[in-house]
């Protein structure tokens, strides 16, 4: 395995994560429900660039934009891991971050769609951290690997090595998915679905991974 830096991404690379993270979520049911079943994937990945970059500069300061580079300082994957502590984003916080200019560049379906989904996924988030006691949890969003890197287990690596935070404070970890193979990709990580759900459409996986949980598969 090549040498891996495990950091904070910096601020002046966040356009660049986000066109990553644009790629890699292309596919996903859900931002094809938000952006339309007849738009192209240009305007999908227009619109996912535009999301994904406010949605990392809404975090900047904190330690929730995480990163693995390359020996040469190419950025291999990319995640946020959200700690507790980390303030969560209302719809307030988006319009001020300038959620609002969506309306105009890409639409009213699209900003109301985005707007409703955001909203029946925070109600299936409150039904499963209301199981789990309202403890205090990490939440692990917009994992990715950039392409020419996958299969070669970074992803897994990436993980483990952040996923020690919330070992260290003995906290549970969070995600969401709608790709199966997502599901089974966790499992190996000591994640456990507790919660499935229909969202838009689509079945929702909610996940948990305990303290130390981990297994040896990668």
């Amino acid at each position: 395995m090549e040498d891996l830096e495990h950091c904070i991404l910096p601020p002046d690379r966040i356009e660049e994560a986000a066109t990553l993270a644009a790629a890699a979520f292309d596919d996903s049911p859900i931002y094809n429900v938000i952006c339309g079943p007849t738009c192209e994937s240009t305007f999908r990945q227009s619109f996912l660039q535009w999301l994904f970059e406010h949605n990392f500069r809404q975090r900047i300061g904190t330690d929730v934009n995480r990163c693995v580079l390359d020996s040469d300082g190419k950025l291999v994957a990319f995640f946020m891991f959200v700690s507790p502590d980390t303030p969560d984003v209302s719809l307030w916080d988006m319009i001020r971050a300038g959620m609002l200019t969506g309306l105009f560049k890409f639409g009213f379906g699209v900003t109301k769609r985005l707007v409703t989904i955001k909203e029946k996924y925070e109600c299936i988030e409150d039904i499963v951290l209301k199981k789990n006691e309202y403890k205090p949890i990490y939440r692990l969003e917009r994992m990715v690997v950039h392409p020419k890197h996958q299969g070669k287990g970074i992803g897994s690596i990436a993980l483990k090595h952040n996923l020690k935070d919330a070992d260290d404070k003995d906290l549970q970890v969070m995600l969401s998915t709608q790709e199966e193979r997502n599901v089974r990709f966790y499992e190996r990580l000591g994640f456990k679905v507790v919660h499935t759900s229909i969202l838009a459409g689509h079945t929702n996986w909610v996940m948990i991974r305990n303290r130390k949980s981990m297994t040896s598969s990668t």
